[in-house]
């Protein structure tokens, strides 16, 4: 039993550790809510929060990151547009920027902000090999009708030239009813929304429901850890509590035998 769990904590250890497989480049798309509802302080507190939490995307390989920011309120606008990280001079100068995004104050168009999106997403020159996508919203799109279900659809669908991955969601304040339905039901992909840590990614999108601005401070850097591969996947973590379970029951047999 002894022999097998430490069999067992080796393949964990395995598991977690960075795969060694060749280099890619990988797209993270950033949607960011600026409508009046979030508030001026609000707004300061997310661009504050993202740019901070860009210190966590690695420099250095195995994968290169190129980062896209769209934010939206009745209209949206392209702030950063397939900012490739390869040095730690780039990515400073990316937080540096984010900070000066200014606070839209309008409705809420789902639609103007996957639009923008899948606009800059498909200009990349990087040949990305994977592309995320993280939408941060307040609220319901406002008219109902400006959903985005259509392009995030196309983003995703291969037979119409998808190429996006994943789509993950913070819900900021009290979302609920309609409005959380339609995050995790039609915008969160691939579904069902898994909206329990640890999360399955890559394979299902994921929902993290924040109190406040200041809680998305905590959830994006969260989320940026996640898709980066810097926490071990969920199967990982269970293969060491599986080894861990093993030596105990293996150190109490022995212990019983001694006795």
């Amino acid at each position: 039993m002894r022999k097998l769990a430490l069999g067992v904590i080796s393949a964990a250890i395995v598991a977690i550790a960075p795969s060694a497989a060749s280099a890619a480049t990988i797209q993270l798309g950033f949607i960011l809510d600026s409508s009046g509802s979030i508030t001026s302080s609000g707004w300061d507190t997310i661009k504050g929060g993202l740019s901070a939490a860009m210190d966590l995307i690695p420099v250095g390989g195995p994968n290169t990151y190129e980062i896209s920011i769209v934010t939206f309120s009745a209209t949206a606008v392209k702030q950063a547009e397939n900012v490739l990280i390869d040095s730690v001079a780039a990515r400073d100068s990316l937080k540096a920027n984010i900070l000066t995004y200014g606070w839209l104050n309008s409705t809420t168009n789902y639609t103007a902000a996957f639009t923008a999106m899948d606009e800059v997403l498909r200009q990349t020159s990087a040949s990305a090999n994977k592309t995320y996508v993280n939408f941060a919203t307040d609220g319901a799109p406002v008219p109902s009708s400006a959903d985005g279900i259509a392009v995030r659809d196309t983003m995703i669908n291969t037979a119409a030239n998808g190429y996006v991955d994943n789509i993950s969601i913070e819900a900021i304040g009290n979302v609920g009813g309609t409005a959380e339905a339609l995050l995790k039901n039609s915008i969160c992909f691939p579904t069902p929304c898994d909206a329990t840590s640890p999360y399955d990614f890559p394979d299902r999108g994921f929902y993290i429901a924040v109190a406040d601005t200041n809680a998305y401070v905590n959830a994006i850097r969260q989320k940026i850890l996640v898709v980066t591969g810097q926490v071990p996947e969920p199967t990982s973590v269970a293969l060491v509590g599986l080894a861990l379970v093993g030596l105990g029951l293996a150190r109490r047999r022995k212990d019983a035998q001694a006795a």
